[in-house]
């Protein structure tokens, strides 16, 4: 991967799928497992009464119990499984036990009291989902593939992946005797050499891209060579920052189709996102009137002007609203963009320059701190924009917006969004739209937690506040 060294500042994004390292999961399930009893073990001697069964025979069957149920929720499969569904799925399996613990008792007439049981259940549950949760805090080993496919696919997918630091590419396996030049990884012609490809280079898993050489018959003739190494076969559908919620598989007949749920544009979450938001900027207006009140006498008496900066941005569906700020420029700054467009940093719409002339001395404060965006507040009560989504754009910049860029006009814009922060100015106008375009895509209210808290950091770090 030399050729791929650090070229810029890197995207964090949550929801991007990974490609989690399944060799590790297999070949330490049984110590999960040995874990697992391990806890429930103690949960039963502290909890269960030691006089029903003679010996340590009730805490060693509770044991197992746990275990062969946290197995039949498939919390040891193999698989990649989202650390979400495995806690959801200890807390069935708790429920299951403490059930399950009753019809024994009431059969065999041990009679364990019920408050007994669940305190064991839940210990063992607690217990179990603690140390999934202490583990998963350790940065995992990148994950070694091989990627199988048509070179333009294969090329395509190494540019995407190389910015991932959880994913490493240590081979590639192309269709036809053309390589891809450029890319300095091993690579070999034809899909008979994957297996080998795989063993050689210790890959933790193959990537296939389907094409017009590696068809369903391929795939599966694919997948039987790399059982017998253990390798997971993982099959790229093409898609592009779709998060894992959305996606599905569903049996139709004979096929196994990828379901895409679309974006949840509408519907009560929406509602919610917009109730507590405004609920949430009311508070913080009435909590932050004095340190407001306290900017707008500096930004007076910093520069002649007013305090308050009004301009006509674009929301969502093309609407048109007043956007409210403190003011960082001097009055005549719009009247001096014309000289500086040379110097515009921005490859895209946006007009971005590090060392603007036109920012006032107390407005490159309010901009590095973001405390120029404190009035936006009142954008949020009025409705004209979320605490949460894509940057407002001006009316000049979204007449030059191909389909891919209009598609930030779906939602309200935000105050903070993943543009904000992953890196703001710093970054190209093409990661800009793919940013906001991603956000409205797979909006979530975990989503949005996710990207408030971020803001704290973005704030603090001062990236791209300029």
């Amino acid at each position: 991967m030399s050729a791929y060294a650090d070229q810029g500042p890197r995207v964090a994004h949550p929801s991007v799928e990974r490609l989690s390292r399944p060799v590790q999961r297999r070949t330490r399930w049984y110590w999960m497992a040995a874990t697992d009893a391990l806890v429930a073990t103690v949960a039963a001697i502290v909890w269960l009464p030691p006089d029903l069964v003679p010996g340590p025979a009730l805490a060693v069957a509770f044991a197992v119990a746990w275990v062969v149920l946290l197995g039949l929720a498939r919390t040891y499969d193999p698989g990649p499984v989202p650390r979400r569904a495995d806690l959801l799925r200890i807390c069935l399996s708790s429920i299951h036990l403490v059930a399950l613990g009753a019809l024994l008792s009431g059969i065999t007439g041990l009679l364990v009291p019920a408050d007994q049981l669940v305190r064991a259940a839940g210990t063992a549950c607690v217990a179990s989902a603690g140390l999934r949760l202490a583990s998963s805090l350790r940065r995992p080993p990148r994950t070694r593939v091989v990627l199988v496919g048509h070179r333009r696919q294969v090329r395509r997918l190494v540019e995407e992946l190389h910015e991932s630091n959880e994913v490493e590419v240590v081979a590639l396996c192309l269709a036809g005797p053309k390589g891809c030049a450029g890319l300095d990884l091993p690579a070999a012609s034809g899909f008979a050499s994957v297996s080998d490809l795989a063993r050689e280079h210790r890959a933790d898993c193959v990537v296939a891209l389907p094409c017009r050489h590696l068809d369903a018959a391929s795939l599966r003739r694919l997948g039987w060579l790399l059982e017998r190494d253990r390798v997971d076969l993982l099959i790229g559908p093409g898609l592009l920052d779709v998060d894992s919620g959305r996606a599905a598989l569903r049996r139709t007949g004979g096929l196994s189709l990828l379901h895409v749920r679309h974006a949840d544009l509408t519907g009560p979450r929406r509602a919610l996102k917009t109730l507590w938001e405004r609920a949430a900027c009311v508070v913080a207006l009435v909590v932050l009137a004095p340190l407001l009140l306290a900017l707008l006498a500096l930004v007076r008496l910093d520069s002649p002007g007013p305090a308050l900066f009004r301009q006509q941005r674009v929301g969502r569906d093309g609407r048109i609203f007043s956007i409210l700020k403190l003011r960082t420029m001097h009055v005549d700054a719009e009247a001096r963009l014309a000289d500086l467009q040379e110097h515009n940093e921005s490859d895209g719409a946006m007009f971005k320059m590090r060392h603007d002339p036109r920012i006032t001395r107390a407005g490159r404060w309010l901009r590095r701190l973001s405390l120029d965006e404190l009035p936006q507040l009142v954008n949020v009560v009025r409705g004209d924009m979320a605490l949460v989504g894509p940057r407002p754009p001006l009316p000049g910049e979204v007449t030059t917006y191909d389909e891919d860029a209009l598609r930030r006009l779906a939602v309200r814009p935000g105050i903070t969004g993943l543009w904000q922060v992953s890196g703001r100015s710093d970054l190209p106008w093409s990661m800009t739209v793919r940013l906001d375009s991603r956000y409205v895509d797979n909006w979530s209210l975990r989503l949005d937690a996710w990207i408030l808290a971020r803001t704290v950091r973005a704030v603090l770090s001062h990236d791209g506040a300029y």
